[in-house]
């Protein structure tokens, strides 16, 4: 069969099928309308739900721009620890964050002292309840006025939370307008014990509602009603429910029905139409040819089936297909090149650990990881001992056999969940996700002892070794790790294990359990201490 024949073919068979939709549009009207009528409720119940949703979330956005402000920080740092005068925090806080669209604002210290907002009892007592009773950064709480989304955060400075700043949304008869906009076919109210509070279609507003069967009905509408579940709300709460029509949506289907049937009169007669004119202009072939060229514009190398068939453009195809097999094993040719490459440059070339570009790369996943997770992220800085001599007595390669054999002995005995890092000439790193920090230090104390046992023999000499290790921590419940912060405290460490006499290992504060990033007058605890022996050496 010739492809001009199956396509005369397809455009039968398309036609059939289009005069079958509409027969089937006219038989199952009916049905449509009982089953559809509440899925079209439940979706648009749910697109009001993500609305409530993104609002929340923009007021969450807003109170990150105002708990980040740093002078409002200084502010309240001042306020609450030199005891000054408060007056200005309200004119600072208006000319600053007076633009964001808030209905109230509100700002509480940790002791639950009013800083700013005391206009508000409600809210206050309303606040102060909430953060007495456990830990959410919103909820909703009813008023005369409608009901109010409230967002909280904690203002925190240098590690320390000063205060909690909240901003709150009415939600009322004028956001109700808002977000639906008054219609006698759809509605948006808050009810309350089979009552009407406020509406968006005022026209509603006292009305009773069958809550148990889910429909309100009016002297010439019969509404269907589906509840828009407000995340976060106490069960004593208004519900807010969306309701649509059906009379409505009746007639719409009739529309649509109509629609359907002038779209496959239309539509067979367009079909046939394109059909000619495809007979005549186009084939098969030369369709794939199109459609492959654009996935190649768009940067992919599809597979092209190939003809047995004898004709021109079929031929044509055939060798456009061995073009992009040949462009498609080129391609993995560059993959794997640039693999290599990729393998190259995280890679210490001496060592064969990971380098500082790595570092860079993994960090962020790693943190990331405990933040998700509240675990620990541990840092193990280790730094050859006298280095420099071993390099002015036996050289320079050496030094690099030191290296070498110091890397091996960290693969070795490495857990695998460690990332090991040459991060300078002697230094190394070694990075570990972990619930118990002091399994860290148990790893670093072991480590200082293996290398302090072992020696290397090179050119017939044997060259000790010891090392000095620093030990710190980030806790992903902290909101505060970062890679930075973690190499400079144990960079801290590694430097009171140098000046207390190398050949130790030190562990920072804040690999103990429960500790807070704050700024203590000393950070730096002394662990796994050396023997006099070794002290020696």
């Amino acid at each position: 069969m010739t492809y001009q024949s199956r396509l005369l073919l397809y455009v039968g068979l398309l036609i059939v099928l289009l005069v079958g939709m509409m027969a089937l549009s006219f038989k199952t009207a009916r049905d449509v309308i009982v089953e559809g009528a509440e899925e079209h409720l439940r979706h648009v119940a749910l697109r009001k739900e993500e609305s409530v949703r993104d609002q929340r979330e923009e007021l969450l956005h807003y109170t990150e721009i105002i708990t980040g402000d740093l002078r409002l920080q200084e502010y309240l740092y001042i306020i609450l620890e030199l005891g000054t005068s408060r007056e200005s925090l309200g004119a600072y806080y208006d000319r600053q964050f007076g633009s964001l669209p808030t209905d109230c604002r509100l700002i509480m210290s940790a002791e639950g002292e009013v800083l700013l907002g005391s206009e508000y009892p409600r809210l206050v007592d309303e606040v102060s309840q909430v953060l007495q009773s456990g830990d959410t950064d919103h909820f909703y709480f009813r008023s005369v006025q409608g009901v109010f989304m409230v967002v909280m955060a904690p203002v925190v400075y240098q590690g320390q939370r000063l205060a909690t700043t909240v901003v709150a949304k009415l939600m009322d008869q004028a956001w109700l307008n808002a977000q639906e906009g008054r219609s006698s076919d759809h509605t948006l109210f808050f009810e309350e014990d089979g009552k009407i509070l406020w509406s968006s279609n005022t026209d509603y507003q006292g009305l009773d509602v069958d809550v148990s069967h889910g429909y309100l009905q009016t002297d010439d509408q019969y509404i269907r009603l589906h509840e828009v579940t407000l995340g976060g709300a106490n069960p004593d709460m208004p519900n807010l429910w969306f309701g649509v029509s059906e009379s409505r949506l009746i007639e719409l289907l009739s529309n649509y029905q109509r629609w359907v049937f002038s779209f496959a009169i239309f539509g067979g007669l367009a079909v046939l139409l394109v059909g000619w004119l495809m007979l005549r202009n186009f084939s098969r072939p030369f369709s794939m040819l199109m459609r492959t060229t654009e996935e190649m514009i768009n940067g992919r190398l599809p597979v092209m089936s190939r003809s047995e068939s004898r004709t021109e453009m079929d031929q044509l195809a055939n060798r456009f297909a061995d073009v992009l097999d040949a462009l498609r094993r080129e391609q993995e040719e560059v993959k794997r090149v640039h693999q290599k490459l990729q393998e190259t440059a995280i890679t210490d070339s001496l060592t064969g650990l990971h380098n500082r570009r790595y570092l860079e790369e993994v960090a962020p996943g790693l943190l990331a990881q405990v933040e998700r997770d509240e675990r620990y992220l541990t840092a193990i800085l280790l730094d050859l001992d006298h280095f420099k001599s071993i390099n002015d007595e036996h050289g320079h390669l050496g030094g690099d056999a030191v290296l070498k054999h110091f890397a091996r002995l960290l693969k070795d005995n490495s857990r695998t969940s460690d990332y090991l890092f040459r991060i300078g000439g002697e230094e190394f790193l070694i990075l570990n996700v972990t619930e118990d920090p002091q399994a860290s230090t148990a790893f670093a104390r072991k480590v200082r002892e293996l290398v302090y046992q072992s020696s290397v023999d090179y050119q017939g000499a044997s060259i000790a070794m010891t090392v000095s290790i620093g030990v710190s921590c980030c806790h992903g419940g902290s909101g505060e790790a970062s890679l930075g912060q973690l190499m400079r405290t144990a960079d801290k460490a590694l430097y009171e294990a140098k000046s207390a006499g190398r050949n130790r290992v030190v562990t920072h504060l804040s690999c103990q359990d429960g500790a807070v990033v704050v700024k203590p007058r000393r950070k730096i605890a002394l662990v796994g201490d050396v023997t006099a022996g070794e002290r020696q050496r």
